[in-house]
This record gives structure tokens, sequence and C-alpha cells, in this order.
């Protein structure tokens, strides 16, 4: 019995025509925009024998949107057709300086997996929500990177010689913000080219057993950091 598994994989525009919607609809942006100062003004931990309170002076916000669209279809019947919708976000925080800071480092307790700073938000858009998820995850995150620091800083002054490359490089920043859209999946009728394409495998007698899937990803990525001047 000959199989055969047909997969077709499309991202971004190319799935699906994308249509610009008023900027007004999604808060996102402001959202991030507006957790972000408050992280970088009120976020701070009193450490025991450090006179100055420890803050970030890095941080960052990164949400990804993804659209799936899955056509499954076989000798020209249709099986499933689904369409989901999730937002994941990803938070980081980093104390320090250029010089010598809280990332590139692991410690004895090993890899503590994508607990607090990283996981799935509502994906309806709404302001206070992504307000709340951002604060709590920027909390965990910088938590994890004071803890980080410090036994980074335990484990190099215990070295006869340390790196001299710096952990973070500087940059000019840059600002890019393009028309907010969303997929389009009408502009092709996705359903009837999974039958279609699926149909033409009856040509071929030695084909007993044969699946045509569509799998269609549009993602959007709104990014947003703020590094604060720090020594180093």
């Amino acid at each position: 019995m000959a199989g055969l598994i047909l997969l077709l994989l499309a991202m971004g525009s190319r799935a699906a025509a994308g249509t610009q919607v008023p900027q007004d609809n999604d808060h996102t942006l402001q959202a991030m925009r507006d957790e972000m100062v408050r992280a970088k003004t009120r976020l701070e931990l009193k450490i025991p024998n450090i006179d100055q309170p420890v803050r970030p002076y890095y941080v960052e916000y990164r949400l990804v949107d993804l659209e799936v669209r899955e056509v499954v279809a076989e000798f020209g019947t249709l099986l499933t057709s689904t369409h989901t919708r999730n937002r994941f976000m990803d938070v980081e925080a980093r104390v320090g300086s250029y010089k010598l800071d809280s990332s590139n480092f692991v410690s004895d307790d090993g890899f503590r997996g994508f607990i607090g700073p990283i996981g799935s938000v509502g994906i309806d858009r709404d302001y206070d929500s992504l307000r709340q998820d951002l604060w709590i995850a920027t909390h965990q995150a910088f938590k994890e990177a004071v803890d980080t620091y410090s036994r980074k800083q335990a484990y190099l002054s215990s070295l006869a010689r340390q790196s001299d490359i710096d952990d973070f490089s500087k940059a000019e920043p840059v600002q890019l913000i393009e028309p907010l859209e969303t997929p389009d999946w009408t502009s092709r009728n996705w359903d009837q080219e999974a039958r279609d394409t699926s149909a033409t495998l009856r040509a071929f007698s030695e084909i007993h057993e044969s699946r045509v899937t569509y799998y269609l990803v549009y993602a959007t990525e709104p990014f947003l950091c703020h590094v604060r001047d720090a020594p180093g």
C-alpha cells in the first residue's frame, strides 16, 4: 500500500492578503509603551549589603500574534477546515551594565522552564488585560534577573581570569511602525483548493492513501525595548 502526505505551508501576507484596520481598534502598542514607562520608573528591589536599590537597565517586550488556517483534504473530500488565533508574550529584563549583566548564564540549577515572563496572553487585545499580563511578567523576569546576576557575580569572582568581552553592545535605537493588517482569508477559496489538489491524486492508481494539508500562518510581532543609562 502506497501512502502520500502533501503539506503546503505559507506564512505572512503570502498566505492571505492583508487588509489594513484602523489603529484605534488595537491598543497593543499603547499598552506596551505605558507598561514600559511604569517598569522603568517604579521597578526596583532592595538587596542586602547593597546601598542602592537594584533596577533593570534593559527591559524588552515581545508579542507574537499568530492566526493559523489549516485545511485537510483527501481524494477530493474535505476532511477538516479550522481557524485558530493565539498570542504569545516574551518579557526580558536585565540588571547590571553593558559590561556585565544577568544574561548568558546558566547556574547549577539549570533550566527553569517557561514560567512567568514567557507564555500566552489574551487574544482580545484589551488594553487593561495586556498591561496586567506585562506587569506580572516583568516583575517575574526582573526577580529572576536579580537572582541570576547575583549567582553570575559569585561564579565569576571564583575564576582566575574573567572574560573581557562585554555582555551587551551599544547601538543606535531604531523605530519602525508599520500599518496594522489582518489576514483576509476570503481572498482565495482554500477549502476548494485543497479539494482540487487532493483530487488530482486519484489519477495514480498505485496510491491507496493520501492527504493534502494547507497550513497557513499569518504572524504579527510587536516589539519594544528600553535601555536605561548604565555604567559600562
